[in-house]
């Protein structure tokens, strides 16, 4: 099963926004691929180290 926006904010607790979940690859209307997939750092710039 598949399931969308599966974004987690944690901008107040550790700072990061990332995305993580099940992915497909799809040419036309044919899947061609299933992975998994996580994402990180395109939230907005992470401030390290104050």
């Amino acid at each position: 099963m598949l399931i969308c926006n599966q974004e987690f904010d944690a901008s107040r607790s550790s700072g990061t926004v990332y995305w993580e979940g099940a992915v497909r690859a799809v040419t036309g209307r044919q899947t061609v691929g299933r992975g998994y997939l996580e994402l990180t750092g395109y939230g907005g710039r992470l401030a390290l180290g104050q």
